[in-house]
């Protein structure tokens, strides 16, 4: 069977999402009558194993859309395409003895859902970098900052350390990107621009590598803290066997709230 015209599924990643590789699966009930989801699960050779939602069963109400919130599987990297797949178990229509007396019907639908921002094969690419820049070497953020003075001015430095996991291969750090919270000094130059280069050579024999980032505010603007979702995840371009592209690396709890606060005191809010 299909969907009822007029109930259409899609997918995407919201901006709340992508900490937590989750996808959004996306149910607006267009029709004049309420559609009950029973079941629902989204598939990809892309992405295994499927995942269910557990929260079902859902009723959608006419002119309404839910979004139906599923943890992403692992990217398989080894597969030859990601056609997606939603399959949806469902009631259309009132419930029995409402006071319409329609026959509510029961249905089931698979098919290829529409890729809202066309996010899914990007998903899978980050993800099989992410696996090919750790198999090589783990990029880690230190667990507290630190701070210097610069032009009389508090400075908030964040190191990392990239530690050869002596697999094999290389790996090439690129540059790094600040955020939307706060952006990159380049120390070699003094100014703030969309990225810093690295250059850094990552091997098997390569002992463990500490790089720093010297940090201002981005903007100082309250929102940027109050809403913020992506201000602490920083953008690295790599070069791996795989490819060249970006990966993100995040700080913990404790270095983001570090973060909140210093870029509160810089821009005068405490």
């Amino acid at each position: 069977m299909t969907l009822p015209a007029g109930v259409t599924i899609d997918v995407y990643q919201g901006r709340f999402d992508y900490a937590d590789h989750k996808l959004e699966v996306s149910v607006a009930n267009a029709t004049p009558l309420p559609f009950t989801v029973l079941a629902l699960s989204f598939s990809s050779p892309a992405f295994t194993p499927p995942v269910d939602y557990e929260r079902a069963p859902t009723t959608i109400r006419p002119g309404d859309t839910v979004n139906f919130r599923l943890l992403l599987p692992p990217a398989d990297c080894s597969a030859s395409s990601g056609t997606p797949r939603v399959h949806v178990r469902y009631v259309f229509g009132e419930n029995a003895g409402s006071a319409t007396k329609d026959t509510p019907a029961t249905g089931a639908a698979d098919f290829t859902p529409h890729d809202r921002m066309g996010q899914l094969p990007t998903i899978a690419a980050e993800d099989c970098r992410d696996d090919a820049v750790a198999a090589v070497a783990a990029i880690r953020p230190a667990s507290a900052l630190r701070y210097v003075m610069i032009a009389g001015q508090e400075t908030a430095v964040l190191d990392f350390t990239a530690t050869p996991t002596g697999a094999g291969g290389l790996l090439t750090i690129d540059d790094v990107r600040g955020t939307v919270l706060v952006g990159a000094l380049d120390p070699a130059t003094g100014k703030v621009g969309d990225t810093v280069p690295l250059g850094l050579d990552i091997g098997a024999a390569t002992s463990p590598v500490r790089f720093s980032l010297t940090l201002i505010p981005a903007r100082c603007d309250p929102h940027v803290v109050l809403e913020d979702k992506r201000g602490t995840f920083f953008t690295f371009t790599v070069t791996t066997k795989l490819d060249t592209g970006r990966i993100f690396i995040g700080v913990n709890d404790a270095v983001r709230v570090a973060l909140y606060d210093y870029v509160g005191r810089r821009c005068g809010w405490t």
